[in-house]
């Protein structure tokens, strides 16, 4: 026979998972709204990434038997192509901030990361010389 106190410990069980799917439901529903707004405002120009990592340039959107497609230019001065994806494949567009896309990705030159590199060394050097001059200097008084 099943005791009081175990039925609830099972219903306390029981609601908590419940309350963990319709959360979980609840977060991805908004999750693909934001996303569907994003597809829905792509317009000619912005810098966009598909799922599958291909960055380009939308040239046009056109709407062909209930689905949206994209067409992307992709490729760097004369390896340029271009390609048509569903709108669906659109997972990030460059330059616009929403819920889905928290951080910014930002690419710096190699060459700059460098000359940083080149610049903190250097300044632990001086920082390191001008504490052996104060040594030398409390060493002399």
């Amino acid at each position: 026979m099943v005791k009081s106190g175990e039925l609830i410990v099972i219903a306390i069980l029981l609601i908590l998972v419940v309350g963990l799917f319709v959360m979980s439901y609840m977060k991805r529903k908004k999750y693909n709204q934001e996303l569907g707004a994003m597809r829905q405002e792509l317009k000619k120009g912005d810098k966009v990434m598909t799922d599958s990592g291909v960055v380009g340039e939308v040239v046009e959107t056109y709407t062909e038997e209930e689905y949206t497609y994209v067409v992307l230019k992709s490729g760097k001065d004369k390896n340029v192509g271009y390609f048509t994806v569903h709108a669906n494949a659109i997972y990030y567009v460059f330059g616009k901030e929403n819920a889905q896309q928290k951080t910014v990705v930002k690419v710096q030159p190699k060459e700059e990361k460098k000359a940083e590199v080149v610049e903190k060394k250097e300044d632990k050097k001086e920082s390191s010389e001008i504490k052996e001059d104060k040594k030398d200097s409390e060493e002399s008084k």
